[in-house]
């Protein structure tokens, strides 16, 4: 009796291990390609169409997310620039507006006009020196720029770089040059 449970017991398991080996066979014939290569990305469920996650790309790809933040900070920068132009000019063409806020209102609409001007232009001259993306933003005191850099940080000669672009378009002195490293 001990021997036909014993031998019960692996025919049992022996049934179990062809049944995992044929399933091992059946998935490796569905997900291998006609070369007999895996395709690991379509077996996860992914959309990947490189291969190689070594790949140049991927090692000094910019995220989407870092991208984007630049891509939407200067959106915004631009949206609130229209709204402020947009009011000035309603108080300009204000008929009871007093002489001296339409001169105001002028002056500031000049000064903005500006300010667009000088970061379009620091953006311009910063990108021209290596650096993908960069958002800068002139006020009336200071100069901010955002620059993407990499994981190490920006080097003494790349600051200066970009302290150059930003006082040569500005009357900025260095001081009040704030430069902001994303990474």
């Amino acid at each position: 009796m001990k021997s036909g449970k014993i031998l019960s017991k692996r025919i049992v398991v022996l049934a179990v291990l062809v049944v995992a080996l044929s399933a091992a066979v059946y998935l490796n014939w569905m997900y291998s390609e006609a070369n007999g290569t895996m395709d690991l990305t379509s077996m996860l469920g992914e959309t990947q169409t490189d291969k190689y996650l070594g790949d140049a790309k991927y090692v000094n790809a910019t995220t989407a997310a870092q991208t984007d933040y630049f891509e939407k900070t200067k959106q915004d920068r631009e949206t609130q620039r229209a709204e402020d132009l947009e009011t000035l000019k309603e108080i300009v063409d204000d008929v009871k507006t007093d002489d001296k806020a339409k001169s105001a209102a002028v002056e500031k609409i000049a000064q903005l006009t500006q300010f667009s001007e000088d970061e379009r232009s620091i953006e311009t001259l910063v990108q021209s020196k290596g650096f993908e993306n960069c958002v800068a933003v002139v006020s009336e005191k200071s100069v901010n720029v955002v620059v993407q850099c990499s994981e190490q940080g920006l080097l003494a000669s790349e600051t200066a770089q970009i302290q150059d672009a930003v006082t040569s378009v500005t009357d900025t002195t260095l001081e009040n040059i704030k430069i902001i490293e994303i990474k």
